[in-house]
């Protein structure tokens, strides 16, 4: 499903490898995106599977945002660490003030519990399956695989990559990110701020700000 303010038009915000994919997963569920703004010029004038990139951030902000709903497109690439994150939350934010507003983007195959609740312009991709009562905040991507059980927590601005496990209880605060494979055991707490390394096993609480890797999970950073 596409969870879709009225009937506006959808605009995607980047055409990165994360737009790529959000763009084919809007297609799929019959909901195709109108365009595609990004900040390269380069860009200007080429498409993405059809879908025309229009221009940059100020091609949308000149739109009224009662006309159109956005999908940020704004990944965590591999190796840019907490600096994503924070480009996504700004742009997220730089347009939540100029009153538009983020649809969420929910992959077909992905299994979302009717007892869960997504906040607004959440993204669960292919594969993603989303227990009873968990609760996920704004802004948040659930990449391919993930797997959160019941009654788990992410807050806002995080992302939670491919195939990493939260098990049940586990609470994941703003503006983290949770590896690829990595595997959260029952009610741990991650910090807002803190990054899970690829394939960690978290078997502690992670403070505010720490990086840890490993299995089981050290630290080896603390912002």
């Amino acid at each position: 499903m596409t969870v879709l303010v009225g009937d506006r038009e959808i605009i995607v915000i980047g055409a990165s490898g994360h737009a790529r994919v959000l763009t084919h997963l809007l297609q799929e569920l019959g909901t195709p995106p109108a365009a595609i703004a990004d900040i390269d010029g380069r860009l200007h004038g080429t498409d993405v599977y059809g879908v025309p990139v229009i221009g940059g951030d100020g091609a949308v902000m000149a739109l009224n945002p009662s006309d159109i709903v956005l999908v940020n497109a704004v990944g965590n690439a591999p190796g840019s660490g907490q600096s994503g994150l924070n480009l996504r939350r700004a742009l997220y934010e730089t347009f939540k003030e100029k009153g538009f507003e983020f649809a969420s983007v929910v992959s077909n195959d992905a299994v979302v519990s009717g007892k869960a609740a997504l906040g607004e312009g959440v993204q669960a991709i292919t594969r993603a399956v989303i227990h009873p009562g968990v609760n996920i905040g704004d802004n948040t991507i659930l990449n391919t695989g993930a797997s959160l059980d019941h009654d788990c927590s992410v807050g806002v601005h995080s992302h939670i990559a491919p195939w990493a496990v939260l098990c049940g209880g586990v609470a994941v605060g703003d503006e983290c990110h949770i590896g690829a494979r990595a595997v959260l055991v029952p009610g741990v707490r991650v910090g807002d701020g803190a990054v899970v390394g690829a394939g960690a096993v978290v078997i502690d609480d992670v403070a505010p700000g720490t990086t840890v890797v490993g299995n089981p999970s050290r630290v080896i950073s603390v912002s």
